[in-house]
């Protein structure tokens, strides 16, 4: 997060980070393969 919230020029607590597991779901559960997904939200600052 701290690094995140640097390279973005973002306070910290503008920056989340949530990790889970597969679950046995798929490749990635049977441990053949690894996955990532990122989502953003990003809105404008009003004038």
């Amino acid at each position: 997060r701290q690094q995140l919230s640097r390279t973005l020029g973002l306070a910290l607590n503008q920056v989340s980070v949530k990790a889970s597991t597969s679950a046995r779901l798929g490749f990635v559960g049977r441990g053949e393969g690894i996955a990532a997904c990122a989502a953003a939200l990003i809105e404008g600052i009003p004038d």
